[in-house]
């Protein structure tokens, strides 16, 4: 008996110690994230209900969405928690899992996430650099094109390869876990191109997978209502427009369908951003970081006029480290894009 208990601990060890090691490696080969949307690792560094507003959404909201010039004009704290290319319901399932740590007065949602379809190139990323629990289980489980799954599930299939080509970073990040975010989520850019004119964009989703969609829009709503928080859907300014048919549909939606939300559209006010398509763009739809700035100032403004919230938080030195951190690579000249 004694000899078949030993033998059973020393299963139970070797097991353990395997998993461990799966473990291990998984976080050590599975890509580090610190721009470019989909942050969690920086995200869950940020301190417990200390977030006034989460920004969340598509690159849109990562290339646009200073944080630190919004706190300088207004003292509010807040995060970009958005993903690239990232579908509605990829937005729903990052605000359940944000309000695991945080639980902000306001969120601000960008919604041309509408529009893309189902599964876009960014799942590995969307998913793959969520934390492990619920959410993620169930966006890999609906939300994730059927050949991805296994691998999000067990990442080592996606990332094994990346053995030999494991940098510093790599090894920091494992052993020591991600710092603070020092632009809470905004992705800087400092190229420009001139953006042209406006012109449509294309659809890229079936009238199934939209309606589908305006199902996550009142989950979303839904959410925010339960936890008592404003839910504010927008749309950021760019020079890609989708038909004013939908626009106009959407906004219908929220604004007679969903009484406690406020709605954005933030092509309407290119005077008081007052940016210059010359040299304020990074491409047609992606601000760089002097019109990400303008946008900031802008969406402060607003933010001011129409939000009744106050700051309770005081982090005064984290949030001016970041708002000097930003002007301090605002003293970089920007530069034009290689054609």
């Amino acid at each position: 008996m004694k000899v078949q208990r030993r033998e059973g601990f020393a299963l139970f060890l070797s097991v353990l110690f395997l998993l461990f090691c799966l473990a291990f490696l998984t976080r050590l080969t599975t890509p580090k994230q610190h721009d470019m949307g989909s942050t969690w690792g920086h995200f869950l560094e940020e301190p417990p209900n200390s977030l006034d507003i989460l920004y969340l959404g598509s690159s849109l909201v990562y290339c646009d969405v200073v944080p630190a010039i919004i706190w300088e004009e207004t003292g509010l704290t807040g995060y970009v928690m958005a993903g690239p290319e990232q579908p509605m319901p990829m937005t729903y399932y990052y605000l359940s899992e944000a309000l695991k740590t945080q639980h902000p007065q306001a969120v601000f949602i960008e919604v041309t996430g509408m529009f893309y379809d189902r599964y876009t190139s960014f799942t590995k990323v969307n998913i793959g650099q969520m934390p492990w629990g619920y959410n993620r289980l169930l966006a890999t489980l609906y939300e994730a094109e059927p050949d991805l799954r296994t691998g999000l599930l067990f990442p080592l299939l996606f990332y094994h390869d990346r053995w030999s080509i494991l940098k510093s970073d790599d090894w920091k990040v494992t052993l020591n876990g991600y710092s603070t975010d020092p632009l809470a989520g905004y992705t800087w850019l400092n190229t420009y191109r001139p953006a042209g004119n406006v012109y449509q964009r294309p659809i890229e989703s079936s009238p199934d997978n939209i309606a589908r969609n305006y199902g996550f829009l009142h989950k979303l709503y839904a959410l925010c209502m339960e936890e008592d928080i404003q839910p504010v859907f927008y749309f950021a300014p760019t020079m890609g427009r989708f038909p004013e048919e939908l626009s106009n549909t959407l906004r219908r939606t929220i604004t007679e369908d969903l009484p406690e939300a406020l709605f954005l559209d933030c092509n309407e006010y290119a005077t008081q951003i007052n940016n210059d398509p010359a040299v304020d763009y990074y491409d047609t739809l992606h601000f760089n970081a002097a019109g990400a700035e303008k946008f900031s100032r802008f969406l402060s403004s607003w933010i001011e006029q129409n939000l009744s919230i106050t700051s309770t938080h005081h982090q005064e030195h984290l949030w001016q480290s970041r708002a000097d951190y930003f002007f301090e690579l605002a003293q970089q000249p920007m530069q034009p894009a290689e054609k």
